[in-house]
């Protein structure tokens, strides 16, 4: 059990890592909220036809829609799933389908920013 979850840790460092480095030149910008051994909170800001890389997003995440709008979440398949959310809006996303791997696209005509925290 300790192992798994420093497996996920390290997992979820590293993803929030290359999600920073690679959104700041590509329309995203994320910002570190909090960071402990329970949970960690970000703010994602994705500019219309932004995008993130495809990567497994391990243990649940709440999330609350600053900026709601359209977006669609990419499968390593080929399978789109549009997703539309509402300023205000929240979810919690714990289904297995949360947990994958996917890529995620601002397909919307507005800037999108939602705070997630994840569960460690």
């Amino acid at each position: 059990m300790k192992k798994t979850i420093q497996l996920l840790i390290t997992t979820l460092f590293f993803t929030l890592a290359s999600t920073a480095v690679l959104a700041n030149d590509k329309g995203v910008d994320t910002k570190q909220i909090f960071s402990n051994d329970k949970a960690s909170g970000v703010i994602i800001t994705m500019q219309p036809g932004a995008s993130l890389p495809s990567v497994a997003r391990p243990g649940a995440r709440a999330v609350y829609f600053i900026k709601g709008g359209k977006l669609e979440r990419i499968y390593a398949d080929g399978k789109i799933v549009k997703k539309e959310y509402k300023d205000g809006e929240t979810a919690f996303l714990d289904k297995p389908e949360d947990q994958e791997a996917y890529a995620i696209k601002n397909v919307g005509k507005s800037v999108f920013k939602a705070y997630t925290v994840t569960i460690k």
